[in-house]
């Protein structure tokens, strides 16, 4: 039987930059509409995944492979932020049930193009509705569809603006991003990137 679900259609796989969507949230819209946010987080039982593989101590995170130490210790660095006061880490519950780590999806006002999972139909007879005029098709879709979610939220309040569109961003509660580049951009020098360049020659 086809898996439906009328609550979430778009499920954004976390990276770097929303990592710690809930506290970006509350800095910019204040506490009252954070608490409103995290009322509205969603834990559906299909994401009760094995805890020793997923959440903070399970080993998917264990053997994540990166270009060279510094960048594997900028990730380690900000996993061990994420258990520090963070709202995204300090609203989860943690507690194990049956060996089960539960996954959360947070809502969000922003539609991330990163990795995503959207039924076509969604994309089909929302998305690109013709009537709808929301993205015309070949659109870049984040760049357009995101400000339509923001001003239905800030005209209609966050439960009802949100609900057109049902979007979420998954978190695993590990610290660790899902997607995201593992060849240093951020971390390392010029001279580091042109050393792993010319390592990589035959």
């Amino acid at each position: 039987r086809q898996y439906k679900n009328t609550v979430i259609k778009y499920v954004g796989i976390n990276m770097r930059s929303n990592l710690t969507y809930r506290d970006i949230f509350i800095t910019k819209y204040g506490k009252a509409a954070g608490a409103e946010l995290i009322d509205l987080v969603i834990h559906p039982p299909e994401l009760a995944l094995d805890a020793s593989v997923y959440g903070p101590e399970g080993s998917s995170t264990l053997n994540i492979e990166a270009e060279c130490k510094k960048v594997k210790q900028y990730h380690d660095s900000l996993a061990q932020s994420y258990h520090k006061g963070n709202i995204q880490s300090k609203s989860h519950n943690f507690d194990q049930v049956d060996g089960k780590h539960q996954l959360s999806l947070t809502p969000t006002i922003f539609w991330y193009d990163n990795t995503h999972i959207v039924e076509t139909s969604h994309y089909r007879d929302f998305v690109f509705n013709p009537t709808l005029r929301m993205v015309a098709r070949g659109g870049f879709v984040e760049d357009k569809l995101s400000p339509l979610i923001t001003k239905s939220v800030e005209r209609l309040g966050l439960k009802h603006g949100h609900a057109k569109f049902k979007c979420y961003l998954l978190d695993d509660h590990s610290g660790y991003f899902f997607t995201g580049h593992l060849d240093g951009g951020s971390v390392m020098s010029q001279s580091e990137k042109n050393k792993i360049k010319n390592d990589r020659k035959w």
